[in-house]
């Protein structure tokens, strides 16, 4: 989980540090939506549902990087969309024939390089810039709104990818193991957080500070932390091969019913 303080970050004037801030926390909950989705969960379109995961996810790309070209003064930044984010900008019937058949992994690497433009513009801008007055939908607005509304879209289309997992079978009646944990370094890798007490992770051996180098053979610290498939049902047992400075060693963890 990213931090819930927004404050001044180092290289950044005050209020595009705390802009980045709540993007920085909307980013990390879109994820933690989509963890360890398989293609078919992110290619489903239920009835009722005008787009899948993944669509939703080529979305806020192709948003957040034509974002970035209005807000750098481009133009025509229609013309400067590179042409794979039109998809995902348009969705529509474009959309569900384009954007299928692509791992989890596709969307997280083209998240993270549309945000690290985002950064870098950002990062080299600064508070009268942000509230620069500007021509915008027919009005006056500024780059503070334009970049607010990127996150705002974003948190919308959150709320439609927590609705597409009550449609996945494979994704309902899970158990929990009591381990909070958090990637590393560029998303990869995987630390104990937090192990709560009397959860079975506990009950298990596992402690805070631990770093999980693989679960049930799949290597983690290659995989991005977003990829990785944890849930499963009430009962079922995992293998946490876990790191310490004493060396490594495997733990059974066995997932308990959750509370009601």
């Amino acid at each position: 989980m990213t931090s819930t303080l927004l404050t001044d970050r180092p290289g950044s004037t005050p209020m595009i540090a705390r802009l980045v801030g709540m993007m920085t926390y909307t980013r990390e909950t879109t994820l933690e939506a989509v963890q360890g989705w398989t293609v078919e969960e992110l290619d489903l379109i239920p009835d009722g549902h005008a787009n899948s995961a993944g669509m939703l996810l080529a979305h806020m790309a192709a948003v957040e990087r034509i974002y970035q070209l209005i807000s750098d003064g481009h133009p025509d930044p229609d013309s400067a969309l590179e042409a794979h984010h039109w998809p995902g900008l348009n969705l529509g019937e474009q959309g569900r024939v384009e954007i299928r058949g692509r791992p989890l992994r596709h969307y997280l690497e083209e998240l993270a390089r549309v945000r690290a433009g985002t950064l870098e513009l950002l990062g080299s801008r600064d508070d009268a810039w942000l509230d620069e007055p500007l021509p915008f939908w027919g009005s006056t607005g500024n780059r503070h709104f334009m970049w607010f509304h990127v996150f705002e879209d974003e948190i919308n289309h959150r709320g439609q990818l927590r609705l597409l997992r009550r449609h996945q079978p494979g994704l309902q009646g899970l158990g929990m193991t009591g381990v909070w944990l958090k990637p590393l370094q560029d998303g990869r890798g995987v630390r104990c957080h937090t192990v709560y007490p009397g959860s079975p992770a506990e009950q298990a051996g596992l402690s805070a500070g631990d770093e999980v180098v693989a679960i049930d053979g799949v290597d983690l610290q290659t995989a991005y932390f977003h990829e990785l498939r944890l849930g499963a049902a009430p009962g079922v047992s995992s293998t946490y091969r876990v790191r310490r400075a004493s060396g490594e060693l495997d733990l059974t963890v066995t997932r308990g019913a959750r509370p009601d």
